[in-house]
Order: C-alpha cells, then sequence, then structure tokens
C-alpha cells in the first residue's frame, strides 16, 4: 500500500486493546487492516511498532525518572529523545529538528510540530471510547514516528484521567 503524499493531510485511527494483559494498539489509515501494531512489554517501558513483521520502531520509556522521558529507536540508533517539561507539553528532538508535543487543557487532544512544523494532530474520538485517537498526519515522511508518538500522548492522557478520577 502506498503512502499518501506528504503535503495532503489524511487521516490514521489509533486503538488500544483494552484486555489485553501487556499494551497493544493497532493503528489503521482506512478500513479494518492494521497499518501498524504497537505491544509494550508488561512494565509499558518497551513499546515495538511493527508494519507487518517488521519491527520499524522501538519506543523506551525510561525508568525512575521525575518527568517522563523517552526515546525511539530505529534500526537499534535512537533517532529522538521526548521529555516531559514542568507544564503539559513534552518537547525534544527527532533526526535533530526540535520536537514539540502540545497537550491540550483536558489532555485529550494533542498537536506534534517536528522542526516548528506540525506532524499530527491527535484527538481521542470521545469521552466513552478513551482510548481511541484520530490522527490527521500532515507530514507522511515522519509518519512512523508519529504513531510512536500517539502511545506517549495516550500515556499522558491516561495519566490525567487517573488524577481526574482520583480526587
Amino acid at each position: 500500500m502506498e503512502k499518501p503524499k506528504k503535503n495532503k493531510p489524511y487521516m490514521m485511527y489509533l486503538k488500544q486493546s483494552l484486555f489485553a494483559v501487556k499494551p497493544q494498539y493497532q493503528v489503521y489509515r482506512d478500513g479494518m487492516n492494521a497499518v501498524y501494531t504497537i505491544e509494550g512489554d508488561v512494565t509499558r517501558h518497551r513499546f515495538s511498532v511493527r508494519q507487518g513483521e517488521d519491527e520499524v520502531l522501538v519506543l523506551h520509556k525510561k525508568i525512575a525518572k521525575l518527568f517522563a522521558e523517552y526515546t525511539i529507536e530505529k534500526d537499534g540508533q535512537e533517532i529522538a529523545h521526548i521529555k516531559k517539561g514542568l507544564f503539559r507539553s513534552l518537547s525534544g528532538n527527532v533526526y535533530g529538528k526540535s520536537l514539540e508535543i502540545r497537550v491540550e487543557y483536558e489532555s485529550y487532544n494533542f498537536d506534534i510540530l517536528v522542526g516548528g512544523h506540525k506532524l499530527c494532530r491527535i484527538e481521542q474520538e470521545n469521552a466513552s471510547f478513551r482510548d481511541r485517537y484520530e490522527m490527521m498526519i500532515f507530514d507522511s515522511t515522519l509518519e512512523e514516528v508519529a504513531v510512536a508518538l500517539a502511545v506517549i500522548c495516550d500515556h499522558v492522557s491516561d495519566k490525567a484521567d487517573s488524577t481526574r478520577y482520583s480526587d
């Protein structure tokens, strides 16, 4: 299946499997066949991003950090580093360019910018389906990275939910 052109935005959908022991996600572009599958380990610190049978990226969440910190690897080489700041946003770099994940107030919507340009917009579909996201992709050349970053957005949203509903 051919990727859409870089300058034409398109939709993807990320859905988390709710009853799995290990965290699992499927990412769809069109129809019912997953383009990417993502499987985490039981500790939720390592996620394998697969396209078909091929592992295309690995997302790592660093252990025992005051603020959340992540890396993304491709073919064993680190291509991105992301840290949570004092407030709601996360920032870092990907392929040597600046990376910013802007988190909206309720932690359900996210804008991801690379090099000052919008890579994608991630929104939860609605409040009753918490772990389903619509992804508007603006740059298909970094589609795999956008998919991995969507897992980080889900973590941010889950953390906000646990804080919101524990009071």
